[in-house]
């Protein structure tokens, strides 16, 4: 058993109130042998003193937050150990590319992000997720876990605007080192979403290219278009100098020996549909260990505590008055 809050204890002693202040109440006699012996009021009293030790007892070490020990239970689903890498620029809060010139209010690319992705989050209880959002430099969201309120806060954050720059290879090399203490069961997934592309060096592209082998990693790139962006399936052809860089990222990805798979969305309704496609192939048998908290037994001592200030006015209205 642990104690949430152990200072609580040095409230201890003021259990022994009642035992040391003596109480004023009852009658005063001037020559105590005249007074009849009450061996009842006697017990009585002992028993009140102790009630309200024990009152007071209960409070205190309620306020110490006695809690029992904790356990790991082993639980089997069907689902992936996923990662979302998402895209932080200043560019996320602008509207998707379809939706330019539709003459009326747009859902911004973060806000759709958001919503369909705690839709998708919604959807699969069994998941194990973690989240990573990015800008010049990784944003550590949330490691891989099942806790949902954890994992919607993470992505809360990482659909907030942030700097004008899009560092995808430190948010991708960030977003796999979360797969490094954690068991593999089942499917294993990145998802990125981003509007934009960025070169990597040559060391970045060796490491995403190791962990990702190394790890057996799937990739899924979802990309949120500008209105004027180059599509990363077009037929165009470049020079080896002048490739866009979303098409040379799309091709170093092709280039793993991974299982890989990009989507173009200019609106929600393809953003959902490219989730959708993932989570209909993401779903395999997953065994997890869940933490449950041991119980609290702070509850207990109130109840304890409000059963004995109960009896305490009730002896209270037993008293014989003179």
């Amino acid at each position: 058993m642990t104690l949430l809050h152990p200072w609580a204890l040095l409230l201890v002693p003021l259990a022994a109130a009642p035992f040391i202040f003596k109480s004023h109440q009852g009658q005063m006699y001037s020559w105590l042998d005249i007074a009849p012996k009450d061996r009842l009021s006697d017990i009585a009293n002992r028993v009140v003193k102790t009630i309200i030790a024990l009152l007071l007892l209960s409070i205190v070490l309620a306020l110490a937050s006695p809690q029992g020990a904790s356990k790991k239970e082993q639980k089997v689903g069907k689902g992936a150990q996923t990662v979302f890498v998402i895209d932080r620029s200043v560019s996320m809060d602008h509207p998707f590319a379809g939706q330019s010139t539709s003459g009326r209010a747009a859902e911004i690319k973060s806000a759709a992000a958001r919503r369909l992705i705690t839709d998708f989050i919604d959807s699969r209880p069994d998941d194990m997720m973690g989240v990573v959002g990015f800008t010049n430099s990784a944003l550590y969201g949330m490691k891989i876990t099942t806790n949902r309120d954890a994992i919607h806060a993470a992505i809360n954050a990482a659909t907030g605007a942030a700097l004008n720059q899009t560092n995808i290879g430190a948010g991708i090399t960030e977003a796999v080192s979360l797969f490094d203490n954690i068991q593999s069961s089942g499917s294993r997934a990145v998802i990125l979403l981003s509007d934009g592309a960025g070169k990597l060096s040559p060391r970045v592209r060796y490491k995403i290219s190791e962990y990702f082998v190394g790890k057996k990693l799937s990739l899924y790139w979802i990309v949120l278009r500008e209105p004027d962006d180059i599509s990363i399936f077009t037929k165009n052809t470049y020079s080896e100098d002048s490739v866009p860089d979303s098409i040379a990222l799309d091709r170093y990805f092709k280039s793993l020996n991974i299982k890989y798979k990009a989507f173009e969305a200019d609106n929600p309704t393809a953003l959902q549909s490219a989730l959708q496609y993932i989570d209909a192939k993401e779903k395999n048998m997953i065994q997890y260990s869940v933490n449950i908290p041991g119980h609290d037994y702070s509850n207990n001592l109130i109840v304890i505590a409000l059963i004995l200030s109960l009896l305490i006015l009730a002896i209270k209205n037993l008293k014989v008055h003179a």
